[in-house]
């Protein structure tokens, strides 16, 4: 019997992988956002010029990646808890892992499209 604690790239490594990544991400969103809405106290003129500066193309495609993040952030930790209290569900867990990955593509990748469509559309928001 071997007693390596080595990952051998299976699904529940990945969806372990994935999670922690997504939880830091959606946390340092958080930290994030909190700094923006607290200048609205220190000035209105800043607050503002902040909010304009997220209206690029390259910080609407991080928030594209935020939402996916989101996303499969919390189809994951919904699939965690099944394979904790339904312990059936631990034979279907890659198929678990599936459904999440494929959740979060079919209902993100639409939210990103509205996100960037001033981008494709060549329209900027007024």
């Amino acid at each position: 019997m071997s007693t390596s604690t080595v990952y051998r790239g299976r699904s529940g490594q990945w969806a372990f992988v994935g999670h922690r990544i997504s939880g830091v991400l959606v946390f340092l969103f958080l930290l994030l956002h909190i700094v923006d809405v607290s200048l609205i106290n220190l000035s209105t003129e800043l607050y503002d010029e902040v909010h304009e500066l997220y209206g690029n193309v390259l910080l609407r495609l991080f928030e594209v990646g935020l939402l996916l993040a989101l996303l499969f952030h919390s189809l994951n930790g919904l699939r965690v808890v099944a394979v904790d209290f339904f312990p059936g569900a631990v034979r279907n867990e890659r198929r678990l892992l599936s459904a999440v990955v494929i959740l979060t593509l079919v209902a993100g990748l639409p939210c990103g499209y509205v996100i960037l469509k001033p981008f494709i559309d060549g329209t900027l928001l007024g």
